[in-house]
């Protein structure tokens, strides 16, 4: 994003976290993974650890509970040491659904379940101010681009940043944040086994917009399908706020269960040393998934 929008003029703040929507497939060790079936397991609970561009460091987690159709109905999120908890419930109407967060989160989805649209809602010096991010997927179901603007006292404004995806053979190869004027104020370029096929449980770096660091439903939620391989390491380019260029790599460490699910990833590497010009941050240092049997 332009660096004259770093929410100073908006008061949200925007993270990017590795994994969101549910994916996993039905459990066949012998012959794999099958890449048409529906999901059968759901996570119940998240331990994580921001990186270095976190303002609260500290080890959180998230409790995920659903309701009898299967959607989530809350997500209850707290220190590790349980000094801080938060709890966000999910309210259901037709094809939208709508948090109980201090910016009364609004998403819509399609048929098939997947969001579409977020909108965050807040005022400022008397002026109403949405947050809005539409999200659009290919043919095959991955999520391939995100168009994010504002509407100011009711006029919406024209997009200010985008950020396109590139997928190769079913896995996020490139995720890629890019300004009005053609500039590319953060990429990713994602690395995979791929003789190794996992359950992920959630699309590989699609973003996350949370009012903090401290709940971040958007993981949680449906942003099309999720790499199929498992992830290896990240080359990242991120432009800082002085216009510098920080160039480097993260190594993924992952471990998964007997049925090929992904229960752990962390990413070991270079440090993000100057701040960002864009308000996508941070990174995850390390995920922990419990599923729902």
């Amino acid at each position: 994003m332009k660096p004259n929008t770093r929410l100073k003029h908006f008061g949200k703040a925007i993270c990017l976290l590795t994994l969101i929507a549910f994916s996993s497939c039905k459990k066949d060790n012998n012959a794999g993974i099958d890449e048409t079936t529906e999901p059968t397991l759901k996570i119940s609970s998240a331990t994580y650890e921001w990186g270095e561009l976190a303002i609260n460091k500290k080890d959180q987690v998230d409790s995920i509970a659903y309701n009898s159709d299967g959607k989530i109905q809350s997500v209850l999120n707290y220190d590790i040491d349980r000094s801080v908890s938060t709890n966000v419930g999910f309210s259901y109407q037709n094809n939208q659904f709508t948090l109980d967060s201090r910016y009364n989160d609004t998403y819509e989805v399609d048929a098939l379940g997947r969001v579409t649209t977020h909108k965050t809602y807040e005022v400022q010096n008397g002026y109403d101010i949405i947050h809005i991010q539409r999200f659009t997927y290919d043919e095959n179901g991955y999520l391939n681009k995100v168009i994010i603007l504002i509407n100011f006292d009711g006029k919406e404004g024209e997009p200010y940043s985008t950020i396109n995806y590139e997928v190769v053979n079913g896995n996020y190869t490139k995720f890629a944040l890019v300004n009005t004027d053609g500039t590319v104020t953060r990429q990713y370029v994602l690395k995979y086994n791929t003789s190794k096929k996992v359950y992920n449980p959630g699309a590989l770096f699609a973003p996350i917009f949370a009012a903090n660091t401290t709940v971040n439903i958007d993981k949680y939620l449906n942003y099309g399908k999720a790499s199929v391989n498992l992830l290896t390491g990240v080359d990242f380019t991120i432009k800082a706020l002085n216009n510098t260029v920080t160039s480097g790599s993260f190594t993924a460490v992952t471990e998964t269960d007997a049925d090929n699910y992904l229960t752990s990833l962390q990413l070991t590497g270079d440090q993000i040393q100057d701040f960002p010009s864009d308000n996508l941050s941070p990174l995850p240092r390390s995920i922990k998934f419990s599923y729902k049997k």
